[in-house]
């Protein structure tokens, strides 16, 4: 007669399941123990993200937690941190944040071999990823404009392309790695172009890498990081199209590429999310960029420019009519 045990190991995203069997003939017992592998996607569903995860994508947009028995225990932990603050405070929740703008963005110069770049002069953010995971959307979104091409075709930036944001700094569009519609050759060329201005560059302040949110870290992106890491660049990831994850999801994405960056020095360990879609996320990144370039003002200068737009706003209505 079989009996059939399962034992749940503890561990700090999923718990592996074994089932040991125990064989009773005759005179003697025999246990054989067979280990039960646990899919990907089982895995990614024993996540559990932290309450302040959570708690701050809510704030920036991406969408609440359903009040359902799975997340009662993380809307009672909310609402105890929330009677907290009003012991401090008049008001539950955090102060809403300014909306930030960056100047016009124009376009300088592009290099596509190390010769052509152009010589150091104000603080550079740059921005690299796989072949389309919406790099360039990214770029229009967080300059209000539509000045960086985008296409459904991988590939489509082939140098170092650098803009001026006004006159405060500047942002550098890298070509994309991985698939692409390119000979290996020439993404060859790319990664050498990128590796020479990466490691050479004293003005660069960082080096944001942008994910797709559905898929996360890849093989290439490994390998790219390490580049990095190797080099002594600052980086750090950005989730895009996260509007297309649900919240918890979202969580969980995240959760697992924090997990997976330990492993660089240069990494920084916060994680960006962001959608070109909704715009969630990207007055945040906006902040994140004037802050690195010491360029970000007092929250009451976003707040008087948003004034004098809604003046001029009200003075055309006025001519209209």
């Amino acid at each position: 007669m079989h009996r059939l045990t399962t034992i749940f190991e503890k561990s700090s995203f999923f718990k592996p399941q074994r089932i040991t069997s125990y064989l009773n003939q005759a005179n003697y017992k025999t246990v054989a123990e067979t280990t039960v592998p646990i899919s990907n996607r089982q895995k990614f569903k024993q996540i559990q993200p932290s309450p302040k995860l959570y708690e701050k994508l809510e704030k920036l947009g991406f969408g609440t937690l359903l009040r359902t028995k799975r997340y009662a225990g993380l809307h009672k932990q909310k609402q105890r941190q929330e009677q907290k603050q009003l012991k401090w405070t008049d008001q539950a929740g955090s102060v809403p944040e300014p909306k930030y703008h960056f100047p016009l963005l124009s376009f300088f110069a592009g290099a596509k071999i190390h010769t052509s770049i152009p010589p150091e002069s104000l603080e550079e953010i740059a921005f690299v990823g796989r072949s389309n995971v919406g790099k360039s959307s990214l770029l229009n979104s967080l300059a209000e404009t539509t000045i960086v091409r985008t296409s459904d075709k991988p590939g489509l930036t082939q140098q170092l392309n650098f803009f001026n944001v006004g006159k405060l700094f500047h942002m550098v569009d890298m070509p994309g790695y991985g698939f692409a519609f390119a000979d290996e050759a020439e993404r060859a060329k790319w990664r050498e172009l990128m590796e020479t201005y990466i490691s050479s560059r004293k003005t660069l302040k960082r080096v944001y890498v942008v994910l797709d949110a559905r898929h996360g870290i890849k093989v290439a992106d490994v390998d790219f990081l390490k580049m990095l890491d190797s080099k002594r660049v600052k980086f750090q990831i950005v989730l895009t199209k996260c509007d297309l994850l649900v919240l918890p999801d979202l969580a969980k994405r995240i959760t697992v590429v924090e997990n997976d960056i330990k492993q660089f020095r240069n990494a920084v360990q916060a994680v960006i999310a962001v959608s070109s879609k909704t715009s969630s996320g990207i007055n945040q990144l906006r902040k994140e960029m004037l802050f690195l370039t010491n360029h970000l003002k007092p929250k009451e200068f976003y707040e008087a420019i948003e004034e004098q737009k809604k003046e001029k706003l009200e003075r055309r209505k006025r001519k209209d009519h």
